[in-house]
């Protein structure tokens, strides 16, 4: 007899995970109905032990184990997507069932489809290997497709995993030239009976497949798939903002290498980490590693000084920027101008005592905007949405010398619009534009109006896939100042995706022209980037060099500091930093950290597990996190 753990695959079934027993064979990885409450419920098995072994256990047991109703798929998901899903919720202290949840859709997940059995012949298993490609994103396609026609000619599937929908929408046109017919498509946004129907072809079609899709369908259980290609690799959204906190190239790395299969990592500019990796010997070129880039565009630092004319007011577009864009215009080039925020002012301070204009709530900088229909300013926090009418007075020290800091999107079309009122301008930020749809009809008609300008944030550049006369990037300088471990990591990324958008003219405006930065990006000079970098973290005792580990907790203040005191006692051994959050939650409630800074060797820990699964549901653990802020 048998003993198996199993994950109710119910939405409304909120236990992680549940016994039963049964006399048949049950791998990991199979479907089995079993009783819950009264009803018939599919259910995953992630453990399966002999009942002999669990005597004493079973024994002195108070509940009644229950029988397994229905073995209904044998093996369905196999052995090496199990031991990938365990050894990712290990590393990043979460239990085995969200992770299970996160890696398979919903729908997918309500009903597993009918059909035939999946492809049955493995891709030899042969030593994992890992490699990665550092090139301009063309010559990047490239390369993917020529590995892809050598996958096809030994009858195996590919996986090119994008970080966005977005992402997937830029590269799929030329991606699937001459081979459209076996390019399946998976992201969110497809509909519950697409996603099926994506499922079924995926796995019937006999001719090998590339399959171009987020991480949500990385449990397709198509035996075939040779290689996994972490494509836009240093993008953050391979990090998930919810529970299970995991990053999903940490799981696609286990999986690969649980199915002996290739695992190739690919950016313009591959993160930190995977650099240092590169230079141990842990990851392996894929051709030579592009340590400089460069492009036909002029690159220029502007200086921003303010304007020579002194009755001008302080403008985000100075008097240089305007005769670029004037030139621009008058040659009837296109023009996108690139901000780093929303609204019209990113931050707003008192010149008499500092004080940074926050959120009553979350306490969250607050930035000014204007309504589209009276034209009246108010202030709108980004985090939370409160809007709250502007204050002529500092709410500290009632001072009436308040400061507008930065520039947003508003404020540059507001200029825009001033000093060129016969241009077309378009905007695509996410106070604007609310659907991926508009966002693409955003660009075409960027992409057919002679003449035009476009100004927006990091979305409009998601959905850029062609170069542009001319790229201008203004307001970029509050990310020099975050104080956040990867902010210049961040900043250096954006640029060069901005640079290599440029045909004609790449311009930044900045308040820091000499940061070391900027020279890097005008000569597209990575490698010396990569050591200040690496110097800096090996220094300060950041990831690759440590892993840390961030346990949160929200709540009324003497709470929090009772109960997060009595965990410091606890991970006394392993040197707690207890600090509080620059922000509060979305309820205007404080948060209280704990940071761990482990060597790479000493985790996952099995004590320190064993203390992270004990915690209640309030305490939030994040290993690796994006910001310990």
């Amino acid at each position: 007899m048998k003993i198996v753990t199993v994950i109710p695959l119910k939405k409304n079934v909120w236990r992680d995970h549940l016994s039963y027993f049964t006399a048949q064979d049950t791998p990991l990885g199979s479907i089995v109905t079993v009783p819950i409450r009264g009803q018939q419920v599919s259910a995953l098995i992630i453990d399966s032990r002999d009942a002999s072994n669990l005597k004493s256990e079973l024994k002195t047991a108070d509940w009644k184990l229950r029988k397994v109703t229905k073995i209904k798929k044998i093996n369905y998901f196999d052995e090496s997507f199990m031991t990938a899903v365990k050894l990712t919720a290990d590393y990043f202290a979460s239990p085995t069932g969200p992770i299970i949840k996160a890696t398979i859709p919903q729908t997918i997940l309500d009903e597993i489809p009918e059909g035939k059995s999946p492809i049955d012949t493995p891709t030899e298993k042969v030593i994992s290997e890992i490699n990665a490609i550092q090139e301009p994103d063309e010559e990047r396609l490239a390369r993917y497709k020529s590995l892809i026609r050598e996958a096809f000619a030994k009858k195996q599937s590919v996986y090119l995993c994008l970080p966005t929908n977005a992402d997937i929408h830029r590269i799929i046109e030329p991606l699937r030239k001459g081979i459209k017919d076996y390019v399946l498509i998976g992201h969110s946004t497809l509909s519950k009976k697409e996603q099926v129907e994506f499922w079924k072809k995926a796995l019937t079609t006999e001719h090998p497949i590339v399959i171009v899709g987020t991480p949500l369908f990385l449990s397709l259980p198509r035996k075939d798939i040779s290689t996994i290609i972490i494509d836009r690799e240093n993008s953050p959204a391979y990090k998930t903002m919810i529970r299970p906190f995991i990053d999903w190239r940490f799981f696609i790395e286990q999986l690969t290498r649980q199915r002996g299969i290739r695992l190739i990592l690919g950016d313009s500019a591959l993160r930190s980490e995977t650099i240092y990796r590169l230079g141990k010997g842990e990851i392996n070129p894929l051709g030579s590693i592009k340590y400089r880039l460069t492009g036909n565009a002029s690159s220029q630092i502007i200086p921003f000084l303010g304007n020579k004319d002194k009755t001008r007011i302080l403008e985000a577009i100075n008097e240089r920027l305007e005769e670029r864009i004037e030139n621009a215009l008058d040659g009837k080039e296109k023009v996108f101008i690139y901000s780093g925020r929303r609204g019209l002012t990113p931050l707003t301070i008192c010149r008499d005592c500092g004080t940074v204009m926050t959120c009553d709530v979350c306490h969250s900088p607050l930035a000014i905007h204007q309504t589209s229909r009276s034209k009246e300013k108010i202030f709108i926090c980004h985090k939370c949405s409160q809007v709250i009418d502007i204050e002529d007075e500092c709410s500290r020290c009632k001072g009436q010398r308040l400061a507008l800091i930065g520039f947003g999107v508003e404020k540059i079309i507001e200029e825009l619009e001033k000093h060129f009122p016969q241009a077309t301008i378009f905007r695509l930020d996410s106070d604007s534009i609310k659907t991926s749809k508009k966002a693409e009809e955003v660009i075409r008609q960027f992409k057919k109006t002679i003449g035009a300008v476009l100004v927006g944030t990091e979305l409009a550049l998601n959905y850029l896939d062609d170069k542009i006369d001319n790229v201008i990037v203004i307001g970029l300088d509050a990310l020099l100042t975050m104080p956040d471990w990867r902010a210049s990591e961040k900043l250096f990324n954006t640029l060069l995706r901005l640079k290599q958008l440029a045909r004609k003219h790449f311009i930044v405006q900045t308040r820091q022209p000499d940061e070391k930065i900027f020279s890097y990006i005008l000569t597209g000079n990575l490698i010396d980037f990569y050591r200040d970098e690496i110097a800096e973290r090996q220094e300060l005792g950041y990831p690759p060099f440590k892993v840390l580990i961030k346990i949160s907790l929200a709540g009324k203040t003497a709470g929090i500091r009772k109960e997060v005191g009595n965990l410091e006692e606890t991970l006394t051994k392993w040197q707690p930093l207890i600090y509080p959050s620059l922000t509060k939650n979305d309820k205007g409630l404080p948060i209280l950290n704990i940071l761990l800074r482990l060597p790479t060797t000493a985790w996952p820990n099995p004590e320190l597990l064993e203390i992270f699964k004990s915690l209640p549901p309030a305490f939030l653990i994040r290993v690796d996190p994006e910001s310990v802020l």
